[in-house]
């Protein structure tokens, strides 16, 4: 048989406990924020009457979670160091 190519070494900085942990930092990072979101949004409803409070709420929480999570995997992968 012949010989397969070697694969080549990983990086120091490559850790595959470091990556879970990253995903595990965005996935409840996204919950808090959605969360958070429809929280706040149905508290606003209560107080004011209102119907649709909620689901403003959500959408503001899961926005600012998809930043948060682009601004963490941002500083993981290093992006923006020059």
């Amino acid at each position: 048989m012949a010989d397969s190519p070697r694969k080549p070494d990983l990086p120091p900085d490559d850790n595959p406990w470091r990556a879970a942990g990253l995903v595990t930092a965005i996935g409840a990072e996204l919950a808090v924020c959605v969360g958070l979101g429809w929280w706040l949004g149905t508290v606003y409803d209560n107080r004011n009457g209102t119907r649709y409070g909620y689901l403003a709420g959500l959408i503001v929480g899961l926005v600012a979670g998809i930043g948060s999570a682009v601004g963490l995997v941002r500083k993981y992968s290093g992006a923006g160091k020059h």
